[in-house]
């Protein structure tokens, strides 16, 4: 046994059937991968920690530290890289790309923020298709609720959606295996599939379970839906924030400026968000100046202001949101809010307003890590507390197995708002 890590000096050991070759790939893989962040296993080297203006040193000698520095050790990590590379009888059946990923997602999953994740190649490419809209799969937004795995929301007209799942309900398994400890990559693996293939959940909503079988389609959201109702009214369904949405934004709003609108029902339920630019361009067309959200990290606060001039200033705005609206939704429903710009309907929101940098990595694969939290201009924390309505209203628009109903109360009550 081992009792220091740091005095561990690999020992040669005789030579063993198989592979060599592939052995040694994997270790010079894993030796490159943790040489990018670690260049020397006998050095210190730094890089900026966010918390509390401090450095983080990793180091594999025991080494006298400055003050203000936290130490992470990484001798045990190569001794469990020899240990491996010479004594696995498995090691030579994996790739070296495998077990660097599997590195990499330990560190990432460390963290213990379900938000913070390790996308594969695969899995990156299914993310950014999702910002477009594109989906192959049942069409719905994961996240969590309790830290528990949840709906977000089901995306209008897709197979979740038709089959009765609703924005909050939580995931207990996927195909019989039980979703306890998953990530969102995890989830969304074992969810999306082929077009034509099914996919059965165990959803828990309140006190009541079933399993719903779903069958996984090709699927195309737009991003803006525009319909008009009486009096002049246009219900504006904002469905995602990707790449598109301003420029389908922009046609919506041409619509009715030349149909002379005379007010808006902003619809962001079972929006699950996407794109801040986004939100900061849709909440933009109704104030004329000033903050719209503020961006808070350990270092710093900045504000984000409007980013061009506003086309619906003077026109009434009622914001319909719901458990499914999260992100960039809550960001632009909470701006109108916060700054008294128009009324919110429905019932609370999901709270998730934490900011995830996406960083494509090389393979095609990408790491998400959280790195701040979304403010409202008035200062409220979004993530956890989400967006309490002015008028709660419930409203179950809803076809499935948990029941049938078409009344949408809460469309109804924007709308008399607007007419009074």
């Amino acid at each position: 046994m081992v009792e220091n890590y740091a005095d561990y000096k690999p020992q040669p050991r005789p030579k063993k059937s198989g592979s060599t070759l592939a052995i040694t790939l994997i270790v010079a893989s894993i030796a490159f991968i943790v040489g990018y962040f670690f260049p020397n296993k006998d050095a210190v080297t730094t890089s900026d920690f966010l918390n509390d203006n401090k450095r983080v040193v990793y180091e594999v000698q025991d080494k006298q530290q400055p003050d203000g520095q936290i130490k992470l050790d990484m001798a045990p990590f190569w001794y469990v890289l020899d240990l491996m590379s010479q004594d696995s009888i498995y090691i030579a059946d994996v790739s070296p790309e495998k077990l660097v990923e599997g590195a990499i997602k330990g560190m990432v999953d460390a963290v213990g923020d379900p938000y913070t994740s390790y996308f594969t190649s695969e899995e990156n490419s299914g993310f950014k298709d999702g910002l477009e809209g594109l989906y192959e799969g049942i069409g719905a937004q994961l996240g969590f609720k309790d830290e528990r795995l949840a709906i977000i929301a089901p995306l209008e007209g897709s197979p979740a959606e038709k089959a009765g799942v609703q924005a909050g309900d939580l995931i207990v398994a996927v195909d019989g295996e039980s979703t306890v400890d998953w990530s969102i990559p995890k989830a969304v693996s074992m969810i999306r599939g082929e077009a034509g293939t099914t996919v059965t959940l165990t959803l828990l909503r309140g006190d009541k379970t079933l399993d719903v079988e779903i069958k996984r389609a090709k699927i195309q959201i737009p991003a803006v839906r525009v319909t008009w109702l009486d009096n002049g009214i246009a219900h504006v369904r904002v469905l995602r924030f990707g790449s598109d949405t301003n420029s389908e934004w922009d046609k919506a709003v041409n619509e009715m400026v030349m149909k002379n609108v005379k007010g808006v029902v902003l619809d962001v339920r079972n929006n699950p968000g996407g794109l801040l630019n986004s939100a900061i361009y849709l909440a933009s067309e109704f104030f004329k100046d000033g903050v719209v959200v503020k961006r808070q990290t350990n270092r710093d606060l900045v504000e984000f202001d409007v980013d061009h001039k506003c086309r619906l200033c003077d026109v009434p705005v009622v914001v319909l949101i719901n458990e499914g609206s999260a992100s960039a939704s809550e960001i632009l429903a909470g701006a109108i809010q916060s700054r008294d710009r128009g009324k919110l309907v429905g019932v609370k929101s999901f709270g998730k307003g934490t900011v995830q940098e996406a960083i494509d990595l090389s393979g095609g694969a990408a790491i998400h890590i959280t790195t701040a939290k979304w403010l409202l201009p008035n200062g409220k924390n979004i993530h956890g507390e989400g967006l309490t309505p002015d008028y709660n209203i419930e409203t179950k628009v809803e076809t499935g197995p948990f029941g049938k109903s078409d009344e949408d109360a809460q469309l109804n009550k924007a709308v008399e708002l607007l007419t009074k």
